[in-house]
This record gives structure tokens, C-alpha cells and sequence, in this order.
């Protein structure tokens, strides 16, 4: 099969499915709209197909002029991008594509369809919406986006929260679960680097991304338990660094040096690194759309924590695998880390069902099965036939 896939850019959650695609005899495609920072191309590299000059243009002023403040500027250009058309154009039709992975309801994502529509390629649209989701907005201007993109649609996210309480199920959406290689097996992990627990957090140093209340609630269970803290993030402009420093400061005035570690800017290996030292993950942040750190924790041995605002939170086996908090609750955090490192024994027996969580859940065939489910019914209704 020859398989194309568009995205704002190559993030390093899509790996290990270029992987299973490219190891088990299948052709892809991968084109990006930019490139980003920290990227891995080990398995495809992308083409960076950029956007039109006109559009280059509007996204000048609105970053730099009109919300030159606003740290998520710069995120305007991922529903809003436009593309170089003829470009993208010649690059399906060199490519001949059997289907086409489309991420999210954007105008870049419009322009695709089209084209892939006129060709006659199938399409999928791979969105972070869960398969349980609110009442789909049926005004004038959302029927209009509905038709314009991809009938059906795939998503790493079962649902966001702690229940199913006015939620309805998406017909059309299927369940695609982010993959993940095993890393560490539990036979080989050891866990209490230095006679204490180690507990490892990632995320942007952005505000929302709870960092203050991850080192508080770690602070106020050091009286009790030997806790290690290490927060690894993205720095790369302003807002970051000036985030970074505030966190510095507090750690500095609070004394803390010695519990909590903060590094930046770290590439695969270096992340990697990390999780084998760790013996928790937890992800405190709020308004996560899907992280795939929880299973890339679990990867290695590692049992992990959510809070409740992540559309991958329910990876998570509560008490089984790790714990998930109510969103943003400080008080909450601290009693689900200490359910766990309140005894020793609870780390190693979570890791072990972590990582057979990952081993049973996370792998190429559960991925491909939605992908050929999807072509199945495609061609059945004649949408995208090609």
C-alpha cells in the first residue's frame, strides 16, 4: 500500500507508525507543512511543503504585529494555513497514493480533500476529537467544514474527562491508538536510583502545563517520602524562558535544589534517558489533547499519572498502571502520588502492568486493523473510491 500523511509537522509520536508501515512492505508519503524544532527521521523524512506566499504574508502580521504577546500566535497558521496548491498538487499526483492520512479540519486539510476528491484517492482524517465527544454543531458553517473534509476519521482519544456524561459516540470516528515500541522490559529495569524514587515530568514550559503545582505537590510530600522531581520542556522563545525562570526562582527560594531538577531542550536519546532512570512519570498538565507520554513512560517499565483534561488520559488502568487526577487540583495530585509512593512495591508491580499494557495495546497491528476497517467501509459507501 502506498500511504500519504499531511500534518502541520513531523511529530515524534508518528515514528514508531512510519515504522510499522516501512517494516512491514508499505510505501509512505509523509508531507509537512513546517518543521519543527526536535524531529526524528529515522523511518521517513518528510517534505516540508510549506505554505503560499500570500498566506506567508497575513501570518507575518499576526504573530509579529498584532499578537506579538500572545504565546499561541503562532498556532493560527495550523487551522488557518493555506497551502503553495500547485506544489501540493503535483506531489499526490507523483506520489499515487492508495490513501491519504489527513490531520485535522484546517483549510490545508480542505485543499487536500479536494485534490485527493478529483484524483478519486481515499482520505482519512486523523483529528485528536474523541470517538466520544459532545453533540456534533450542526450550523450552517460546521455542515459546510463536515462536507468539505474526510466522511470518516480516526483518533488516538476514547474520550477527555473522568466519564461519559453528556458525550455521544461518533459514528463515523474510530479509535486508533498512538503506538509505542517496548523500550525496557521489567526484568531489566532497575528502579531507586540512589535510594529514592524519581519522578519525571515533560511538557513546553508554558503555563499550562501546571509545573508550578507538579513541584508543590511533590514539596509537600517531602517531609514523608525521598522524592526526586526532574521536568524536562521545550525552550525556544520568550514566553518559555520566561516561564523557565519563574520555575527557577521558586526552587531557588524554596530551597529545593536538591529535590527538583529542570533541563530543557532534550533530543530523543536524551529524553529516553530519563525515562530509564525514572521510577514515575506523571503529566500535570491541562488542556492536553492527547499526549502519548503515558505509554511512552510505560514503554519503560514506568507506571505513570494524568490529569483528567487529556484525551489519552484513559490509557491509563487506574491502579493498575498508574493513577489519573482531577484537572488542575493540587490536592488531588498529591493523594495520587502518594497512593503510589507510599509503598515501594506498588512501582515495579504498576511498571510491569504498564508495560504489558503497551505490549498487548500500542502496537502497528492494532493501528493498521482501523486503518483497513476504515478503507473497507469507504469503498462500501463509494466515498473516496478510487
Amino acid at each position: 500500500m502506498r500511504v500519504l500523511y499531511m500534518s502541520h509537522r513531523y511529530h515524534t509520536n508518528q515514528n514508531t507508525i512510519m515504522k510499522g508501515w516501512v517494516e512491514n512492505g508499505h510505501e509512505v508519503c509523509f508531507l509537512s507543512q513546517y518543521a519543527g524544532k526536535i524531529e526524528d527521521y529515522t523511518y521517513v523524512r518528510p517534505i516540508i511543503v510549506g505554505y503560499s506566499a500570500f498566506f506567508r504574508f497575513i501570518d507575518y502580521i499576526y504573530v509579529h504585529i498584532l499578537f506579538r504577546k500572545n504565546p499561541y500566535a503562532i498556532d493560527m497558521k495550523l487551522k488557518c494555513g493555506i497551502p503553495p496548491l500547485r506544489k501540493l498538487r503535483k506531489l499526490i499526483q507523483d506520489f499515487k497514493p492508495d490513501v491519504a492520512i489527513l490531520r485535522e479540519r484546517s483549510i490545508y486539510t480542505i485543499c487536500m480533500t479536494a485534490i485527493c476528491r478529483r484524483l478519486h484517492i481515499p482520505t482519512i482524517l486523523y483529528i485528536l476529537s474523541p470517538v466520544w465527544d459532545k453533540p456534533k454543531k450542526m450550523d450552517l458553517a460546521h455542515k459546510i467544514v463536515w462536507k468539505l473534509v474526510p466522511e470518516y476519521r480516526m483518533t488516538p482519544s476514547m474520550l477527555v474527562g473522568a466519564d461519559y456524561s453528556g458525550l455521544v459516540k461518533d459514528e463515523k470516528a474510530f479509535f486508533a491508538p498512538f503506538l509505542m515500541e517496548p523500550r525496557v522490559s521489567p526484568e531489566r529495569k532497575n528502579y531507586f536510583k540512589n535510594d529514592r524514587i524519581n519522578i519525571f515530568s515533560i511538557g513546553k514550559y508554558l503555563e499550562q502545563k501546571n509545573h508550578f503545582m507538579m513541584i508543590k505537590a511533590v514539596e509537600g510530600l517531602l517531609d514523608r517520602y525521598p522524592l526526586h522531581l526532574t521536568i524536562a520542556g521545550e525552550v525556544s522563545n520568550d514566553f518559555h524562558r520566561e516561564h523557565f525562570r519563574s520555575l527557577e526562582e521558586y526552587i531557588r527560594e524554596h530551597r529545593l535544589e536538591e529535590h527538583i531538577t529542570l533541563l530543557q531542550n532534550l533530543n530523543k536519546e536524551q529524553v529516553f534517558a530519563q525515562y530509564e532512570q525514572a521510577d514515575l512519570y506523571v503529566l500535570p498538565g491541562t488542556h492536553e489533547a492527547a499526549s502519548v507520554t503515558m505509554i511512552e513512560a510505560m514503554a519503560f517499565s514506568v507506571p505513570a499519572i494524568s490529569g483528567t483534561d487529556n484525551g489519552t488520559a484513559s490509557y491509563i488502568e487506574e491502579g493498575i498502571n498508574g493513577y489519573v487526577f482531577e484537572d488542575c487540583s493540587l490536592e488531588d495530585l498529591k493523594k495520587k502520588l502518594e497512593l503510589v509512593v507510599c509503598d515501594r512495591e506498588n512501582i515495579p508491580r504498576m511498571g510491569k502492568a504498564g508495560y504489558e499494557h503497551v505490549l498487548a495495546h500500542f502496537q502497528f497491528a492494532n493501528y493498521y486493523s482501523v486503518v483497513e476497517e476504515i478503507l473497507r467501509l469507504s469503498a462500501e459507501t463509494g466515498s473516496g473510491e478510487k
